[in-house]
């Protein structure tokens, strides 16, 4: 049997795929095209790629939001914790922190607004970012005269110096360390 072939780049494909593995096509049923079909085919030339970008001798590296390898987080719990890396907050983060290999930082919240697992915390690179787990009274950074509310998705944004963490009814210092 003859192996079937991109109608639009003729390059082979391969069995039940969807989308041509060279060009992209998509891949209709019936629009492939088998070999002795195409005997005689030539391919239109393709324009020729452009050269990329020569690398510039001095690129200025981004400047990060200058948090240190090391950040202290105050709760307004009256605890404390250190973060280097990657933490989950939440009155029971244990379990999900460990599935994620992060550091788990406990909350003792007695009016229940923080939840079970309700903050990511990622320093890495100079940058700290915080993203809402999902939580139930929701998350925000307080910059200034205004809180900026985490999307419940978990998609996380930047934490800059000054700025204050909420997780719930819970304030969230912090401090370089």
């Amino acid at each position: 049997m003859a192996s079937a072939r991109c109608a639009y780049c003729a390059d082979t494909v391969e069995p039940n795929s969807m989308y041509c593995l060279t060009c992209g096509q998509l891949i209709l049923p019936g629009t492939e095209k088998a070999d002795d079909l195409l005997s005689g085919w030539q391919q239109a030339p393709r324009p020729p790629r452009a050269a990329p970008p020569a690398p510039a001798t001095a690129v200025a590296a981004p400047a990060p939001s200058g948090w240190p390898a090391r950040v202290q987080l105050l709760f307004s719990t009256g605890q404390s914790a250190v973060l280097a890396g990657t933490a989950v907050i939440g009155r029971k983060p244990g379990q999900t922190a460990m599935g994620l290999g992060a550091q788990a930082i406990e909350v003792d919240d007695v009016g229940r607004s923080i939840s079970r697992v309700h903050l990511y915390l990622e320093l890495a690179d100079g940058a700290l970012r915080a993203g809402d787990a999902g939580s139930s009274n929701g998350s925000a950074i307080e910059r200034g005269d205004r809180r900026i509310p985490l999307a419940a998705s978990g998609e996380r944004l930047e934490v800059l110096r000054g700025d204050v963490l909420w997780a719930g009814d819970v304030r969230i210092e912090v401090l370089p360390s």
